[in-house]
């Protein structure tokens, strides 16, 4: 169970630093605050929940029963926001930041689902 909550930590802050870093000139969370700062609010939310989550159950084992069910909630949030169907459509031309924001939302996703049902032991 150890290495789940590692995954969704690794997801969580790896898709934030993708949203953070200018990988084409620009931030895509700095273009995403310029426009509708909610909206910027919600994409950063994405991966700070699940990451809140995963580190939570690390510092204070065993992870508690909805807090896989957080960090689901937020990588589905990324996958309805993000439109990651269209994502991984037009792959060959996305950039380093959409590719790391597809990767860390389906393998956060995947982690969370099996984190929740598999629940850990105190």
């Amino acid at each position: 169970m150890k290495k789940l909550k590692i995954v969704i930590l690794v997801c969580g802050v790896v898709g934030l630093i993708a949203l953070i870093l200018p990988f084409s000139g620009r931030s895509l969370l700095k273009d995403s605050f310029e426009v509708d700062k909610l909206s910027a609010l919600v994409y950063a939310a994405v991966f700070v929940l699940p990451a809140a989550m995963a580190a939570m159950a690390l510092a204070r084992p065993p992870m508690q029963a909805w807090q896989p069910g957080v960090a689901l909630a937020g990588f589905v949030l990324g996958i309805v926001r993000f439109h990651v169907w269209d994502i991984a459509l037009h792959l060959g031309a996305a950039g380093l930041a959409w590719i790391l924001l597809l990767a860390t939302i389906v393998v956060g996703t995947i982690a969370s689902v099996i984190a929740l049902m598999k629940p850990e032991a105190p």
